[in-house]
């Protein structure tokens, strides 16, 4: 068996390279184009940005600076936009057309996972499954990094888990607050409107597995 101590020099130093590599998204050969997809499936379907906005409840320059990739979405965001465009989120993320039944990303490709373009946000994220459609789990390594200004509760359809990998989380559900260290983890319906922050002037790290029917 490996020694706890060589187990958390490599988990430290996997840490780092990790919120590094989330921290450089310009960096990567084939980043995500969110704003892109999101545009194409929208004109796509004859949907005017008035519309859009009336089926997700979002304001029209928001969903302008998503499309000219001037922000990236939060993943909520990205749910309801999903589901309001008649189609799963994963289909967003995808970098392949070929349909398969799994997906596998080893630790060792983390750094040469895709990351959606964004000039603007509070957090970034590795899709862990882009290129597997039609799924109803959506999981993502999330870095949340230190919020200026207040950040918007999140509600949508579905379900989701949260587990801290690094750092500390403060969770908003409605009117409770709980914050979660390394190793805790949360489970929420998500239509409870919620907001998920690092809790101190440090980034955090998480897994986050969403759920939608």
């Amino acid at each position: 068996m490996i020694k706890i101590e060589k187990l958390n020099e490599y988990y430290e130093k996997y840490l780092t390279d990790l919120a590094e590599h989330m921290d450089k998204p310009q960096e990567q050969t084939e980043p995500i184009h969110v704003g892109e997809k999101i545009k194409h499936l929208r004109e796509t379907q004859g949907l005017s940005l008035e519309e859009l906005a009336r089926k997700t409840g979002f304001d029209i320059t928001m969903l302008e600076n998503i499309e000219q990739e001037k922000i990236t979405p939060p993943l909520g965001t990205m749910i309801r936009l999903s589901r309001a465009l008649n189609t799963v989120m994963s289909s967003i993320f995808s970098q392949q057309e070929e349909q398969k039944n799994y997906s596998v990303l080893r630790v060792c490709d983390h750094k040469s996972a895709p990351l959606p373009t964004g000039r603007a946000s509070y957090h970034s994220y590795i899709p862990l499954a882009a290129d597997l459609k039609d799924r109803h789990m959506d999981p993502f390594i999330v870095k949340l990094n230190p919020e200026k200004k207040d950040v918007a509760p999140s509600v949508h359809d579905g379900e989701e888990l949260i587990y801290v990998i690094d750092g500390e989380v403060k969770i908003v559900i409605e009117d409770q607050v709980e914050i979660l260290s390394l190793g805790d983890a949360l489970y929420l319906k998500s239509t409870a409107p919620h907001i998920v922050v690092t809790n101190t002037d440090e980034p955090a790290l998480i897994l986050a597995i969403m759920y939608s029917k």
